[in-house]
């Protein structure tokens, strides 16, 4: 879990930074960093579960590299609420005006379309969305990832 945790801070400094660098990353661009994140989480923690047991069970290995994918799903859900209200807070205001100006230039009242999207696009939505995603990734990839360990992986560690 303690590596889960590592790479978690890993990526929220890399986040941090490239807005820091003027550079920040627009809405889903940043996905690929967390896959990235999430299946090597996954293979390191069941590869050291292997190595201090090799004859740990597909069970094991599945729950082991869930859990560590949910940590760093839920480390990261909290991080990007907290980022979207703290360090990029005008970025939803931003967005539902482009959207609003859109509706308006298609025919459609500003007094309807608004809300709506004053409703849907939120720093709380768009991290649970996105915790919601992690969260999926990380359970087919510690599925993947469980049964590489278990059918090929586990000849190279006895």
């Amino acid at each position: 879990m303690i590596f889960a945790a590592i790479v978690a801070f890993t990526v929220m400094v890399f986040r941090l930074a490239l807005y820091l660098l003027g550079r920040p990353v627009e809405g889903m661009d940043f996905m690929l960093v967390h896959f990235l994140a999430i299946v090597t989480v996954v293979f390191f923690t069941g590869q050291r579960m292997m190595m201090r047991d090799p004859w740990v069970g597909f069970p094991d290995l599945l729950r082991n590299g869930f859990r560590n994918a949910a940590l760093y799903a839920l480390m990261m859900g909290t991080f990007l609420w907290l980022y979207y209200v703290w360090v990029e807070d005008g970025k939803f205001e931003a967005h539902v005006d482009m959207m609003v100006q859109r509706g308006v230039a298609e025919d459609q009242p500003e007094e309807i379309i608004r809300p709506r999207m004053e409703q849907f696009f939120t720093p709380f939505n768009y991290a649970t969305i996105s915790f919601f995603a992690m969260l999926i990734t990380g359970a087919f990839q510690a599925l993947l990832i469980g049964l590489v360990h278990h059918k090929l992986l586990r000849r190279f560690t006895r």
